[in-house]
């Protein structure tokens, strides 16, 4: 049976929290459950993962140690459910509360992958029938303007050069777009560059505002789903803290853990936040008055996933005619730039009759 084996994505990490919290519910012991998940499991990298847990259970590890053995699959936010879900007798609870988490973390991925996959494949697309144009039509001009005896406009001078150096050093190119495109997929995987990376794409009109209201999600049902886990405000917060991609947002997070340390509310320090829009201080001060911060927290979270997902949409709507007109206007100037020594040929010729 051939096993998909380089990585443990969070739609599978998501069915096997909902998967272990079912088999729980139904009393099915937890090393019990870990051997059917790891029976189960259509992953190889998961399949190692899920019984290197059984090990380190059955050495006496509680679940949440052997979670934190794995830090490349499951991050803070688990180790810290499954402490207190298995301190509480609430595991089966617990890890119901994260698979939610994730189910709706992975909605909100697809949704903004989805509406980029047109807009990206119409511009590859362009991308490939300019070269077209460049490698196989533009070269038959050329032959053909050698024989007229007028200057070349200077349009079709530059595409009759990036012709003929398309030609002729098409393949270092295509080498060197390839070992750029190496290189960006190896540097974005770490940290330090994917920080620099979001904060810098958080200054862009419209896409900014879409990323921040995303990491406002992100940090409301992080924080609200330890917390309905009945992890301890503090341990909650500092989770959320660990899992924020900018240190600008940590930043506000450790300001957060260091007012209430002195006894101040999750609300008070988010009234200057330079990033946490007014809502969510409101939002939050309403759920500590009523002891429903947790609730309180999924509901805004919910509320910042809609807003996402509506201006995703509308963002995808207004990029995909913008980049179809742009590259019809490429396609178009390469091709009147073809005919302008056409016409000038023939102005010439009426003048000499």
């Amino acid at each position: 049976m051939g096993f998909r084996s380089w990585k443990v994505n969070d739609r599978e990490k998501g069915e096997f929290c909902l998967q272990l919290s079912v088999m729980l519910q139904s009393k099915v012991s937890l090393h019990r459950a870990l051997q059917v998940l790891a029976k189960q499991t259509t992953n190889r990298k998961l399949k190692g993962v899920i019984e290197r847990l059984m090990k380190e259970i059955q050495t006496g590890n509680s679940f949440g140690a052997a979670l934190a053995k794995q830090p490349d699959v499951f991050d803070s936010l688990f180790v810290a459910s499954a402490d207190v879900g298995q301190e509480s007798g609430r595991l089966p609870e617990v890890f119901s509360h994260l698979a939610h988490h994730l189910e709706k973390s992975n909605a909100l991925k697809r949704k903004i992958s989805q509406a980029l996959t047109y807009p990206v494949l119409v511009i590859v697309v362009a991308i490939f029938a300019v070269m077209f144009l460049l490698v196989f039509i533009v070269p038959a001009f050329t032959e053909m303007f050698k024989s007229f005896q007028v200057e070349l406009p200077f349009a079709t001078r530059i595409i009759l050069m990036a012709s003929s150096n398309l030609i002729h050093y098409g393949a270092y190119l295509l080498l060197l777009a390839s070992i750029a495109l190496l290189a960006f997929g190896k540097s974005i995987n770490r940290p330090k560059v994917r920080e620099r990376l979001i904060a810098h794409a958080l200054n862009i009109p419209v896409i900014g505002n879409i990323l921040l209201k995303n990491h406002m999600a992100r940090f409301c049902r992080t924080l609200g789903t330890l917390l309905q886990s009945q992890v301890s405000l503090l341990t909650a917060l500092g989770v959320t803290q660990r899992i924020m991609p900018t240190p600008e947002l940590r930043d506000e997070t450790k300001d957060i853990i260091a007012h209430v340390r002195r006894g101040k509310t999750v609300a008070a320090p988010l009234v200057d936040s330079k990033l946490f829009p007014p809502m969510v201080a409101q939002m939050i001060a309403v759920g500590e008055e009523t002891s429903e911060l947790d609730s309180m927290l999924l509901k805004v979270a919910d509320y910042y996933e809609k807003e996402v997902d509506g201006k995703v949409d509308s963002l995808s709507s207004l990029l995909e005619p913008v980049i179809i007109l742009f590259l019809g206007l490429v396609v178009a100037g390469i091709l009147i730039s073809m005919y302008l020594p056409m016409f000038d040929l023939v102005n010439v010729a009426g003048a000499g009759q």
